[in-house]
């Protein structure tokens, strides 16, 4: 049997892919490349979004905010993602934001105890 609801979808990540979503998540599968679109070239990179693979084009605000991982987007590959829909000039947008986790300060070693005589 072949489900052909995929036929019908987008091969992108949209914001009603994203509002459907369980996870709200999604794992770059790929560091991506420039595409041309309508809008000019446009990064591109593969994602794992509820077991599907799409492509997603991360928007400028999206960006800035997975350059927390690294300008090089070979350090976005493996990673979770955060997407959430918000309001951008009246308009419902895909906001990517990496799972970095709470930054935690360094371990300070634990000193071994000292033999007394």
């Amino acid at each position: 049997m072949v489900d052909s609801m995929e036929a019908t979808q987008s091969e992108f990540v949209t914001v009603e892919l994203v509002e459907l979503s369980p996870t709200k998540k999604c794992v770059v599968v790929d560091p991506g490349s420039y595409e041309e679109s309508s809008y000019g070239k446009r990064l591109t990179v593969k994602v794992n979004i509820d077991g599907k693979v799409k492509r997603w084009r991360p928007n400028k605000e999206s960006v800035i905010n997975m350059q927390a991982l690294g300008i090089d987007t070979i350090k976005w590959t493996s990673k979770l993602v955060h997407l959430n829909i918000e309001l951008r000039q009246g308009k419902k947008a895909v906001i990517g934001k990496p799972d970095i986790g709470e930054l935690q300060p360094p371990q300070q070693p634990q000193q071994m105890p000292t033999a007394t005589a």
